[in-house]
């Protein structure tokens, strides 16, 4: 693997979430084979062009999933919590971060569409703003009754690691995009709202 050691920062950590059962989907999708890699291993190398610091948080069958990435240069986590939903595993990634780092980039392992660019220009619009959350959204359409979403990859600052360690449940980091709402950077970002939860969604992703 070619690894790009020009980081756009070094004190920006990704963490790639892979803990789930994918059990609407029938399969691990971590395990899923692009172009001859796993998919857990293809985001990993992703962000590895990114960041040196990336962490990858195992939950599921955690030991098969680790088998096809122990070759990268990343640090895994296992949360045993990884049932109790999302939220588990960015807190299980948060915790394990170093006190150097300054802001951290979560990314899901299904996000299959995007690019190191991608995640490359989420960070630019950032630019050390201690408050700012950066978050990908879709274009909102009101003619077209088309309401706006957010998504990871998120990105928050230290100021708000605490909070991140102390979510619970399903449903991520959502509580914390409300709650802090007016402080958010929305970024354009339509191939970060591709993931792989379905058969059929699996089936479009091979297609492409």
């Amino acid at each position: 693997m070619s690894v790009n050691h020009s980081y756009p920062s070094d004190s920006l950590a990704i963490i790639v979430l892979a803990a789930g059962r994918s059990s609407r989907l029938g399969q691990m999708k971590q395990l899923i084979t692009v172009n001859d890699k796993s998919l857990v291993e293809l985001q990993l190398e992703r962000a590895l062009k990114v960041s040196s610091k990336v962490y990858c948080v195992l939950g599921f069958n955690a030991r098969h999933v680790h088998a096809s990435i122990e070759h990268l240069p990343i640090n895994t986590i296992i949360n045993s919590k990884w049932s109790d939903g999302m939220a588990s595993s960015i807190a299980a990634g948060v915790k394990a971060l170093t006190p150097d780092i300054k802001a951290v980039m979560i990314v899901l392992v299904d996000q299959w569409q995007l690019t190191s660019t991608d995640l490359i220009c989420h960070h630019n619009y950032w630019q050390g703003d201690a408050r700012a959350i950066v978050v990908a959204q879709t274009a909102c359409d009101l003619a077209a009754d088309v309401n706006e979403k957010l998504g990871p990859p998120v990105l928050f600052p230290r100021g708000y690691f605490s909070e991140l360690t102390e979510l619970v449940g399903e449903q991520g980091a959502k509580p914390l995009l409300k709650k802090y709402q007016k402080l958010l950077i929305k970024v354009p970002l339509a191939q970060a709202f591709f993931d792989i939860d379905t058969p059929e969604q699996l089936a479009q992703m091979k297609i492409n």
